[in-house]
């Protein structure tokens, strides 16, 4: 590649803001003395602007033959035209957060790639990328706050093709060339030459530890945590089940003892009503025969008062035909008279 051109993704050294703001129409000196201190990068803000850096740096047309100064300012004009409410940044505070997404996603990319090497079993993608997180807060000693941007820059293919060239870096063991923030960072602007040296404005310029080094202290600190957790776990799985067993036994065996009473119940019920309905029978009996012995204890009177009507007629007194009426009602009342006292056949 010739000198004068750069990989989209180099170092935005010495792209101060001469170019982009004499292009906005002032000077560095005058804005410099003019601005106020803007508000911090909204995680919207930081969306936008790893998304203006993915389109001009993915630029079919242009693609890495852009020099460095235009290719910055294209990602400045194509974030403020895309920040929409937020308020618009100048070309340094675009590059100097930049660098901070750099730095801290690469780190945690780092983490993530390590989390899914090891691929501990019965972790889903979300639990080993919360797993990364939180070995990267032990790790570097502050939280990593910046997912959002490793979820829009993880899958682009120029992330992945920087993650290789900084793997091979690693292994070939050479040290002097290696980007400072450890084996971590896979330096997002890092192009076709050698990688920056200079550190992002964030780093504390202490020199960090190497691959190996920080892999022993993220397994010392972490495997016999997580192993313990496993096993704490597994033992509350087991104790659970057994408990768990134990309850749907004695659950059947209630339910069984229930069932049974519920039968039980049932049987008595039924024949509860069965003596219920024997002693409503019996009462219904008692009923009609008391009723019939009344009809009939009427009927009687009504009969021997009816007899005693008849008797007391005087036939003298009677037509003749009443007479012979009369007279026959009171013989026959006679015979049934003496027939129910004397007990006795042809009497």
């Amino acid at each position: 590649m010739d000198d004068s051109f750069f990989d989209l993704n180099d170092e935005p050294e010495g792209v101060g803001g001469g170019v982009l703001e004499s292009s906005m129409g002032g000077s560095a000196s005058k804005v410099g003395a003019t601005r106020t201190k803007q508000t911090n990068f909204s995680a919207y803000e930081d969306n936008v602007l790893c998304k203006s850096w993915l389109e001009i740096s993915c630029d079919p047309v242009i693609n890495t033959g852009q020099r460095r100064e235009s290719f910055w300012i294209r990602v400045v004009n194509r974030y403020n035209s895309n920040c929409g409410r937020y308020p618009k940044r100048t070309q340094k505070s675009i590059t100097n957060r930049w660098d901070h997404i750099k730095a801290e996603v690469s780190k945690f990319s780092g983490y993530m790639a390590e989390m899914i090497r090891s691929n501990p079993s019965g972790m889903s993608d979300a639990d080993k990328s919360v797993a990364a997180a939180a070995d990267f807060a032990s790790v570097e000693k502050h939280n990593f706050t910046l997912m959002h941007c490793w979820k829009i820059l993880k899958d682009e293919p120029k992330w992945m093709e920087l993650k290789r060239k900084m793997d091979m870096l690693q292994n070939s063991g050479s040290r002097k060339d290696a980007p400072p923030n450890g084996h971590h960072i896979l330096d997002l602007d890092a192009g076709n030459s050698a990688p920056s040296t200079s550190a992002p404005s964030s780093s504390s310029g202490k020199r960090p530890m190497g691959r190996d080094a920080a892999k022993a202290a993220k397994k010392k600190a972490a495997s016999s945590e997580y192993v313990s957790k496993i096993h704490d776990l597994s033992v509350q799985k087991i104790e659970l089940f057994k408990e768990t067993e134990g309850e749907r036994k004695a659950r059947l065996d209630e339910i069984v003892t229930l069932e049974k009473v519920k039968v039980e119940e049932a049987r008595e019920h039924r024949k509860m009503k069965l003596d219920i309905e024997r002693e409503k029978l019996a009462l219904e009996r008692r009923r009609l025969d008391m009723e019939a012995e009344k009809k009939k204890e009427e009927a009687e009177k009504k009969e021997k008062e009816e007899d005693e009507r008849i008797l007391a007629i005087n036939l003298d007194q009677c037509q003749p035909l009443q007479r012979m009426y009369y007279q026959a009602l009171q013989e026959d009342i006679i015979q049934k008279l003496v027939a129910s006292r004397c007990h006795g056949p042809g009497l």
